[in-house]
This record gives structure tokens, sequence and C-alpha cells, in this order.
């Protein structure tokens, strides 16, 4: 296969899952119970909203028109760039989106920088000292680190460094200070995830013949270790990581509601407090683009780091 027909079939296949992604999305939300006009006029305060503000608000926001032709005219909006406006500030969906974006690609990348810089020397170490005290104690942690809830991880730390201690911001913020507890707690199960990895693949690695040839050469085994099996043992963990990234990038609703930081994740919760279509079938739209968009990074980065992979019909 040719990489241009490669591309070209990997391309229409992302179309076809943002398609269906858009029209569950925008389904299964249109469908959810609750009535976005009841809940946007209940949240602008005052008196309980009566039938006839109800039902006035349902035609303003088209509420009342066939599912079908709702959802027709929202993905010929999209086509053209136009996501809908938001039905709480009645501004379009894509800005409020992208004014919280900035600040979720802070938290995402700095809690992939923590994971990798731990997990990895983790992961090494424990395959390197296999069956020993360090190698005993990373699978301790490991196990606590992806069973431990993050909701309750994030409270603990708020506990422990900004009550007690003081030493931390208790709200979040896209800031030096700010960033760091949301970064911890969105690191803390991935780092337990890829230091197994690490693990894993690296004892596979050293298991392979290139090692004793390195070996019969005159390197030494740390030498094998660091530039003959960790490289090797890289190539599988690409893959991971590009996943993990995508988790970063989308998963940081509860985080992003208990630290207040204001990304993605909390823009996500405020509009379904109301309902606000548009933003919400956006926020999962993009979701489904950025999982499409790292998984591709994932399998870009193993065909650089190993030649030998080779996409065939």
């Amino acid at each position: 296969m040719t990489a241009g027909r490669l591309l070209l079939g990997r391309a229409l296949q992302s179309l076809l899952i943002l398609w269906l992604v858009s029209l569950l999305a925008f389904a299964l939300l249109a469908l959810a119970p609750g009535d976005p006009a009841r809940l946007l006029l209940a949240a602008a305060g005052g008196e309980p909203p009566t039938p006839a503000e109800v039902a006035a608000k349902r035609a303003e926001l088209r509420l009342d028109d066939p599912l079908a032709l709702r959802y027709l005219a929202w993905l010929g909006g999209a086509l053209r760039g136009d996501f809908g406006q938001s039905y709480r500030s009645a501004r379009p969906a894509w800005e409020l989106y992208a004014e919280r974006l900035p600040a979720t690609l802070l938290l995402a990348g700095v809690a992939l920088a923590l994971t990798l810089v731990v997990a990895v020397p983790l992961g090494v170490i424990a395959a390197a000292r296999r069956g020993g005290l360090l190698d005993g104690l990373l699978q301790m942690v490991a196990v606590v680190g992806t069973a431990a809830p993050g909701f309750w991880v994030a409270l603990v730390l708020l506990l422990v460094f900004a009550a007690t201690l003081r030493w931390l911001p208790a709200l979040g913020s896209p800031t030096p200070a700010g960033v760091i507890l949301p970064a911890v707690v969105l690191a803390l199960p991935n780092i337990a995830v890829i230091a197994r990895l690490v693990r894993a693949s690296t004892l596979d690695a050293l298991g392979q013949a290139y090692i004793t040839t390195a070996r019969g050469k005159g390197h030494s085994w740390r030498g094998a270790l660091l530039f003959h099996a960790l490289p090797n043992a890289m190539v599988g963990i690409l893959t991971a990581v590009a996943l993990e990234l995508a988790y970063l990038l989308t998963g940081t609703v509860v985080v992003e509601t208990v630290f207040a930081y204001p990304g993605v994740g909390r823009l996500a919760v405020e509009a379904a407090l109301v309902r606000d279509l548009p933003v919400l079938t956006l926020c999962v739209l993009a979701a489904a683009v950025i999982y499409l968009l790292c998984n591709w990074l994932g399998d870009l980065g193993m065909v650089l780091l190993d030649p030998r992979i080779r996409y065939t019909v």
C-alpha cells in the first residue's frame, strides 16, 4: 500500500468516526432527561419560570424542531466551522472552547512531563532490579496509584499542601504555582501505568539476542540496558504514551472541578449543569478529534523509531 493510499484511507476512516461520534453525541445529549430551556431560566435566578416562559425559550432555541432537522442544521453549520451558539452566554461555542483550551494544554503538558520524568526511570530501575526490593516497591506503588480515586487524592493534596502547609494555592490556575497540584493528581495514575509498561518492555528487550551480542562485543550490562534495551523498549511504549496524552487532554473533568481550574473539563461540567447542548456537543467532538490525532502521532512515532515497521495490505 502506497503512503498516499494509506493516508487517504486513514483520513476517510477518521471522518467516518467523527461523523458517528457527532451523531451519537447530538442524539444522546438531546434525548437526555432535563429541559435545557427550564434549566437556563432557573439558572438565571428569580422566580421559577412559568410554562409560557419555558415555551418561549424552547421556541427561541428551536428545541421543538424535530431532532433530525436540528442535527442536519447543526451538521451543516459544523462543516462551515459554526458549532452553534452557547445557550447560556449566546457566544459561539468554539470561542468558549478556544478560551479554555490553552489552560488544559498547559495542565496536560505538565502532567505528561511529570509522568515521563518519574515513570521511565522507575520502570528501568525496576527491570534492572527484577525481583528485588525496588521492584516490589514499584509494583505496590503501581497498584496504589491506579486504584486511588482521583478526587480523593486531590482532596488529600489540598488538605496537606494548601490548607496545612500553605505551600501552594487551593484554587488551580494556569500559573507555575496553580498548575502543580492538578498536574500531580493527573500524573499519579499515569505514572503507575507507564512505569509498569516500561518495566515489562525493558525486561522483554533484555531477553533478546541483540543484548547477548552487545555484551559479547564488550558492552557493559548498564550500557546494553541504556543504549540497546531501552531505545527498543520505547517503541512499544510510545503508543501508550500517545493515548495517555489524549486522556490527559480529555479526562480532566474531575481534577478541574475539584481545583476550580479554568480548563475544558470544567467548561463541559458547567455546560452539563444547564444542558448547554452546543457546548457539550463540541466538547465531545473535540475529544474524539484529540484521540484520533494522538493515535496518529503514536503510529507515526513508531514508524520513525523503528524502520522495520511497515504497513501492508
